[in-house]
């Protein structure tokens, strides 16, 4: 039976790194040694699983069944090496995807915006993957567990082994039809008289708006839910409701009317991230962007040519 002790992990990483750019040459130049080396390396591993794990041809390699269970394993096992050498080391290593965990909100457009944008500086180091949360203390929980490396959430984390910083201040207006609008002389008669469509999956936002609206003393006479945001905006759109939105000042709203109460709803938007990992270069980039305002994106976001040359693509691939 082998034992983890048995198997060379020189022999394995060399087998990672050329799987991952599916050429021997690329790949032997990464590990800065002879394409002939690590192809013996190579071999050896194969001999040692009883597998074959490429296909050699004339266009190059390509991995087989087993190779790419083999990849899929291996991969899990370097990326977090990755993180273990940045976490005890001075030095950044890399190399490694991002799990960005979103709690669900009406906030998600600037959630998304913002991670975008966290992408564009992280490009050189990998990929950054986003999963949804309906319940921010389940966010929490995967944030301590590893299973995320950072998350977005309107909530501050109450545990100690998490670090926070706010994205930025976002404010919820009202919206309905340009031709209803001007039909009130007053918008607090508007949101009393006119069906009032909720949310239903933003129930924290919710709750935050029904407190909100019973401060200023207005109460709707008729009060609906929905899953579906856009099934509420096209009934704005036939001044059938009132609904909200969170402002976004990088989206432009056709066919509908913003408005605000005199006493503004505000929401925080806050980055999240485990204490331990407050030196890896995920996190790095991470409080990098935070110093940056959302609304201004980094020069490199609309130039096609910067993921080209992270991804160290050939000459003689492009046009």
């Amino acid at each position: 039976m082998e034992k983890l002790k048995d198997i060379n992990w020189n022999h394995l990483y060399c087998f990672y790194e050329v799987a991952r750019s599916q050429s021997l040459k690329e790949g032997a130049q990464v590990l800065g040694a002879a394409s002939s080396t690590v192809s013996e390396q190579i071999k050896k591993l194969e001999d040692k699983f009883d597998k074959k794990l490429f296909h050699r041809s004339s266009k190059g390699l390509v991995l087989t069944v087993d190779g790419i269970k083999l990849f899929e394993r291996a991969r899990l096992v370097f990326e977090e090496g990755s993180k273990l050498l940045e976490n005890f080391s001075e030095q950044t290593v890399g190399g490694y995807p991002v799990q960005v965990g979103i709690n669900s909100t009406l906030c998600f457009d600037l959630s998304e915006e913002f991670i975008s944008q966290y992408w564009d500086l992280y490009t050189k180091y990998g990929t950054v993957n986003t999963q949804s949360f309906a319940d921010h203390e389940i966010l929490m929980h995967n944030l301590v567990r590893g299973t995320v490396d950072w998350g977005i959430s309107t909530q501050k984390p109450r545990r100690k082994a998490l670090l926070f910083s706010q994205i930025g201040e976002y404010e919820v207006e009202f919206v309905c039809s340009p031709s209803l609008f001007k039909k009130f002389k007053d918008s607090h008669d508007l949101l009393t008289h006119i069906p009032l469509g909720f949310n239903n999956w933003d129930k924290s936002l919710h709750q935050i708006i029904q407190k909100n609206l019973r401060k200023q003393k207005i109460y709707p006479k008729e009060k609906f839910t929905s899953d579906h945001p856009t099934y509420l905006q096209k009934l704005c759109k036939r001044s059938r409701c009132v609904t909200y939105m969170v402002r976004n000042p990088m989206a432009k709203i056709e066919g509908l009317k913003t408005f605000r109460l005199n006493e503004p709803i505000k929401i925080q938007l806050y980055a999240i991230w485990k204490k331990s990992d407050d030196g890896l270069i995920s996190t790095l980039m991470l409080k990098e962007l935070l110093q940056s305002p959302l609304d201004v994106p980094p020069l490199s976001y609309f130039d096609h040519k910067h993921q080209i040359q992270v991804s160290e693509i050939a000459k003689s691939s492009l046009k």
